[in-house]
């Protein structure tokens, strides 16, 4: 893994972070243009931090987060996304990208940082609780 680089993510990057997205996280449905299209929205606010990780050119893994206000405890970090391909886990990649994310949260002010994680991944609840999470809630959603 001599060549691999962290960078920030760019439109060029929708073809593998859906490949991640859908192979990694679960969600099949979603296509590289909705990607890319999230993407070109992010890119142009302050809110939003997108970091990937590369080796030889393939995208092997991702952290997105988003600065948030909520009335209770001010501004907060809340990751949106972290995905590293199966290959490459067990390599600290993830970490890496955990504490990016949070490094940029310090900076910009964030008390807090939170994110949610499916029932189903409980190798990712590990690693989360290993990167000194808690799990405090449940999270709910509903599709309109």
């Amino acid at each position: 893994m001599s060549e691999v680089m962290f960078h920030k993510c760019r439109p060029k990057d929708a073809e593998g972070l859906c490949e991640l997205i859908r192979n990694e996280l679960g969600y099949t449905e979603v296509t590289a243009d909705e990607v890319r299209g999230s993407l070109e929205k992010m890119l142009v606010s302050d809110d939003y931090f997108t970091i990937v990780v590369e080796n030889k050119g393939e995208i092997c893994g991702y952290v997105s987060a988003v600065r948030e206000i909520a009335l209770e405890i001010g501004e907060y970090y809340r990751v949106i996304g972290l995905a590293v391909k199966s290959e490459y886990q067990g390599q600290r990649l993830g970490t890496t990208l955990l504490t990016l994310a949070e490094s940029d949260a310090k900076v910009k002010g964030a008390r807090l940082i939170a994110l949610s994680s499916q029932f189903k991944r409980t190798e990712a609840h590990e690693f989360y609780e290993k990167m000194g999470y808690t799990k405090t809630s449940y999270s709910f959603k509903k599709y309109l």
